[in-house]
């Protein structure tokens, strides 16, 4: 038992310690840490502001893991739209083409029914 006291006086002294003859120690942060976390905040989803050659359109939020912003372009390909190139610049997904009358019209209606 000496030698549990002797031992106990040589340790240093850690957050929380409870210096009772226990030995137990309190880590009240324990658990509080996500040891996946990427460093990456992110909201409930994630949200993108659509230009069509530098005019807001409107929002597209990414609802699952599996969407992507790129989808936009995607889409507007499906619907025919062929001369279309997209750049995201932090929040705001810009759209260029010479086409911007007729996209215009596909996303307003693409955007509020997703």
């Amino acid at each position: 038992m000496k030698e549990v006291k002797e031992l106990k006086k040589k340790m240093p002294m850690f957050f929380g310690q409870s210096g009772a003859s226990t030995g137990s120690y309190q880590f009240p942060f324990l658990g509080l840490f996500d040891a996946d976390f990427d460093g990456e905040i992110k909201g409930e989803h994630d949200a993108y502001d659509i230009y069509v050659n530098e005019e807001f359109v409107g929002k597209k939020l990414l609802l699952t893991e599996s969407e992507n912003v790129d989808d936009v372009v995607s889409f507007l390909k499906q619907q025919g739209v062929q001369q279309v190139s997209a750049q995201l610049d932090g929040d705001h997904y810009i759209i260029r083409s010479e086409e911007s009358e007729r996209i215009k019209q596909i996303l307003d209606a693409y955007l509020q029914n997703r």
